[in-house]
């Protein structure tokens, strides 16, 4: 990277890599493919790997001499890049649990997929906004995204709370149970994540 603009650009690409690995993780949890959670997984690494690029290339110009509004501007576009990162080390858990689910042929009760598809849609319209912050520069993305800070933590409490009954009721198995608590609360760590992102993007001049 030879200058910021390059480092933004990897920032958008990041972006844009996470919210893919996100919906092709919902895909693979939807349609029991195992082949698409392959993907998923060879672009965390991905992730991974521009992330360190970006944090080697501020690491480099630390040194050098740069005035207080660019250094607090390059901690948030560090932060949001380890943030991003961050949200590959969910989706990767969720790749986990969901081959698992896979593998030992798990069920969910058509309730359980309802509640979770409407808590993906939440987090995913969320890291969706802040693709399209980063794209735009349009801050009202990230802006939308705090419009309401609590709301998928209600949603993931309310769908944990409601799975614990059935799990009582014998609606479904103890195994099956703990996958569904895992994804919910690795997608409401996403949704904080992308939360994070939102805020530094406010931040920055």
């Amino acid at each position: 990277m030879d200058n910021l603009s390059s480092v933004k650009e990897q920032l958008n690409q990041m972006g844009h890599l996470a919210l893919s690995m996100l919906k092709d993780t919902f895909a693979g949890f939807m349609e029991h493919d195992r082949d698409i959670l392959a993907v998923v997984l060879k672009n965390e690494q991905k992730l991974n790997d521009t992330e360190k690029s970006i944090a080697t290339y501020f690491a480099g110009i630390s040194k050098t001499d740069v005035n207080t509004q660019d250094k607090k501007n390059i901690m948030r576009i560090a932060n949001i890049a380890l943030d991003l990162e961050q949200i590959g080390d969910y989706i990767k858990d969720m790749v986990e649990r969901i081959e698992i689910k896979i593998e030992e042929k798990l069920l969910f009760d058509d309730d359980a997929v309802n509640e979770y598809k409407h808590l993906y849609s939440a987090v995913e319209a969320e890291l969706d906004d802040v693709v399209k912050a980063l794209d735009s520069g349009d801050k009202n993305f990230a802006k939308r995204i705090l419009g309401d800070e609590r709301h998928v933590d209600r949603l993931a409490k309310k769908y944990r709370d409601s799975h614990t009954k059935r799990l009582f009721l014998g609606v479904c198995e103890p195994r099956s149970c703990n996958m569904f608590l895992n994804l919910l609360d690795f997608t409401a760590q996403i949704s904080h994540h992308t939360k994070a992102v939102a805020k530094s993007l406010l931040l920055i001049k």
